[in-house]
This record gives structure tokens, sequence and C-alpha cells, in this order.
């Protein structure tokens, strides 16, 4: 094996590089029983785990246990760090220990430039992508104020028009229908419009429906109006179209006094 494989784990919500210690023996030119007698120590030699843990130091930025399968059987194996390889690259001597040395530095260093790459790429994408989000909410805000624009220099506009634009214009701003569309009035007629209808005259009309209670929300809406003869404000009962067969039956059947 010329190379070690470099790969990432996750422990605890952190991603840390790690190679396989069966790598890590065929890299050093021994066997992989040997190399964890190094990791482990054997009856009177003492391994680099047990001068570890004796200096109270953290295990897992070095060994991480693990284990593979052969067959049927499961054996035992470490997830070697960098630290860990550093450790094991320092105690191999010779020119062994020397090319070990330098295929874990090598390697890992691969491995960080390829996280540095990877991390710049989603950074660039995130950067992307809120700038397509700033250029959209820039044309939302836009829009708006044309509306708001055609609101404020057309005089001919209705207020019930205005108020469709400013339950647009939040729609467009917000994604949500906050100010609800006004409600579409239905068309109400004056006394005087009914009784031409009817053949009869506007005093009539508010006679005959005083008479047979028929001012009430089912056949029309009262109005607060301004008087024709002063500056005093009136109510004004107006009808819809419903009430002109009721007052024609009424008509009709000679119900009129």
């Amino acid at each position: 094996m010329n190379k070690l494989m470099v790969r990432q784990i996750n422990i605890e919500g952190e991603k840390i590089s790690v190679v396989d210690s069966r790598e890590v023996a065929e890299m050093l030119g021994k066997g992989h029983a040997e190399l964890l007698r190094d990791i482990d120590g054997r009856d009177n030699y003492v391994g680099i785990i047990p001068t570890l843990e004796k200096a109270n130091l953290a295990l897992s930025n070095y060994f991480i246990p693990s284990t593979y399968k052969a067959g049927t059987r499961e054996y035992k194996c470490y997830l070697v760090t960098k630290m860990g390889c550093e450790l094991l690259g320092n105690k191999q001597q010779g020119e062994k220990g020397i090319l070990f040395t330098a295929k874990y530095v090598e390697a890992f260093n691969k491995m960080e430039e390829h996280i540095k790459a990877k991390s710049k790429s989603r950074s660039d994408n995130s950067f992307k992508e809120k700038e397509i989000e700033a250029k959209y909410n820039n044309s939302l805000v836009r829009k708006a104020n044309l509306l708001l624009k055609m609101i404020k220099d057309n005089p001919l506009i209705t207020d019930e028009y205005k108020k469709v634009l400013m339950s647009k214009i939040t729609e467009i701003l917000t994604g949500q229908l906050i100010i609800p569309l006004p409600v579409v009035e239905r068309k109400t007629y004056s006394a005087t419009e009914i009784g031409q209808e009817l053949g009869i005259s506007a005093n009539k009309v508010g006679s005959l429906a005083n008479k047979h209670n028929l001012k009430t929300d089912e056949y029309g809406k009262l109005f607060h109006d301004k008087s024709k003869y002063s500056n005093k404000e009136v109510e004004t009962f107006r009808y819809y179209d419903n009430v002109i067969p009721v007052l024609a039956e009424i008509l009709s059947n000679g119900k009129v006094s």
C-alpha cells in the first residue's frame, strides 16, 4: 500500500479524520497484531495507551477503538488520528518510520485541503443564495413602491380600489394576505329607484317598507348621509333588489293602505 486512506468520522457531533490501524501496520511493515501490541501493550511491554492513560491524556485524541469483520468473525482494530499517527511514527525507527511519517502527513494534509475546499464551496453557494434572495426581495420592494406611487399620484382611484392595492402590496412584501381584500358590497337602490321599477313614489316605497317591516338586513342596508336641506347627517335606508318582488306582491294583493 503506497498511501493511507484518510476518512472522516463523527464523534459526538465533531468530525475527526482517521486512518485504519491495519493500513498503518502495513505502511510500517509490520503485522496488525504487532501494531496492536505497540498500542495496547502486552505482559511486561508497556504500550502507548497505558502511557497516555497514566498521564491522564484523552485517548480519543489518538486512538478510537473499532472493529472489522473477516469471514464470520469480528476483530479489534483502531481508528488512528493524526496525533496517533505521529506517536506511532516517532516510535518506529529507521527508514520505515520516516516514510510512514511522510505518508501520514501528506494524507492528512490532503484531507484538510479537501475539507477546506468543500467548506469554501458551501460558503460560496450560501453567498450566492443570499445574493439571489436579496435581489428577489429588492424586486418585491420596487413592485410595492410602484403600487404606492399609483395610489398617491392618481386622484381617480377610488377608496375601494386603494384598499385592494394596499392588500396587494402587503401580499407582495410578506407573501401573506395580512390585509384582507375589501368585501364586494352588494348593490343597493334608493327608494326612488325601487319606486320607478314598481310605478309608485319613493314615499310609497318607504311607507310600505315601514308597514311590512322590510327595512331589515335581508332587504337592504342603512347608510349615513348628509341631508339635502341642511348640514345634518341623516340615516337613509337603501334597498336590495330582492325587495321588489315582495313589494310587488303586496301591491297585487291589495295590502296597501
